[in-house]
């Protein structure tokens, strides 16, 4: 793994919104797949954070590449209400931090995520 990725997905999957926080740069900003809105690291708060930690189940974690300068990591989410989607997020890296953010997402209806050879 790297040294960004293990402290940044440990506490993600630790519950620690902190920690968590603690890994973004103060000039983070997180460009959103879905719509293309850009949020920067004032709309995050540990609560925020929390919330997001709790909405959805992040399985199947894997580190794809992490130097000093890029960390590309996909997931997959599983909602209450059994659908998934396959994520994958490219993070920029500024001084040991996570900087700039971006993720694209492939839905899967819960029958495709039941039949997903991860869950055989």
């Amino acid at each position: 793994m790297g040294i960004v990725y293990d402290k940044f997905r440990g506490a993600w999957l630790d519950r620690d919104a902190e920690t968590y926080m603690s890994c973004l740069h103060t000039e983070y900003e997180f460009h959103l797949h879905s719509n293309g809105r850009k949020i920067t690291i004032a709309n995050y708060d540990v609560d925020r954070i929390l919330n997001f930690m709790t909405e959805s189940e992040q399985i199947h974690p894997t580190c794809i590449y992490e130097n000093e300068e890029i960390l590309v990591e996909h997931f997959y989410t599983v909602a209450t209400d059994g659908n998934c989607e396959a994520v994958l997020w490219s993070h920029k890296l500024k001084d040991g931090f996570i900087w700039r953010s971006q993720n694209g997402c492939t839905s899967l209806t819960k029958e495709q995520w039941d039949a997903h050879p991860l869950n055989q």
